[in-house]
């Protein structure tokens, strides 16, 4: 918060205009909240809304975006930067991102950039092109492949079994063995047959490190 309340004090004199979109709500969307907190305390003009049924209007020359109650909206410029806070998990909410990228407004995160972090493996691709040491990662693209995908690992049990999707810890398990390892895989796709589901290699540690990178620096 301190890095974005110092860009946009740097910024004040070019007159942004703030729009954030929401995947959660109430009390969850705390960064949401805290967004518009700062942004009032500057003076910036800001539009906190759900991104579920939000809609772009065009009329007189100028583009508005608006919550499904409300019919004035917020002009859109080309000085209105949108935040996307949450991960939208729905193709017309992207739709909608790729929509406000398409009139030339800033969104962070792009439609691409939440593709990528959104799917562990297409994240461990994107790492793997910047030379980052991870894990070893194969996909398990179905419940019959199973045993190549943990021979393609090449590693010993325990190791970690991951849904694509899912943040803080959801749909992360750790497998003692190959029993265990068949039994959860066919549990998941017998509830879920397009479930995608990805192994790891278990590296044991003694404390989780989490690091937000911002222009190259820690």
């Amino acid at each position: 918060m301190e890095q974005f309340k110092s860009f946009i004090t740097e910024q004040v004199d070019s007159d942004y205009r703030i729009v954030v979109l929401s995947v959660e709500h109430g009390d969850k969307a705390i960064t949401s909240k805290r967004i518009k907190e700062e942004a009032d305390k500057l003076n910036i003009p800001n539009y906190v809304i759900s991104i579920q049924g939000a809609y772009i209007k065009y009329d007189s020359g100028k583009h508005s975006i608006h919550s499904i109650d409300d019919d004035k909206g917020f002009v859109l410029d080309s000085s209105t930067v949108v935040f996307v806070r949450g991960t939208p998990d729905k193709d017309s909410s992207l739709d909608l991102i790729s929509e406000l990228e398409r009139l030339g407004v800033g969104c962070v995160s792009s439609r691409t950039c939440i593709a990528i972090a959104s799917d562990k493996y297409r994240s461990y691709i994107r790492l793997k092109d910047y030379g980052l040491t991870q894990p070893k990662t194969v996909l398990i693209p179905n419940e019959d492949s199973v045993e190549k995908s943990f021979e393609n690992l090449d590693t010993k049990f325990p190791i970690i079994l991951k849904t694509l999707r899912g943040s803080k810890g959801v749909g992360v398990l750790f497998v003692e063995s190959e029993r265990a390892l068949n039994s959860v895989v066919q549990l998941i796709f017998k509830i879920d047959p397009q479930a995608d589901l990805l192994i790891q290699e278990y590296i044991k540690t003694d404390f989780d490190v989490r690091v937000m990178v911002l222009d190259g620096k820690i």
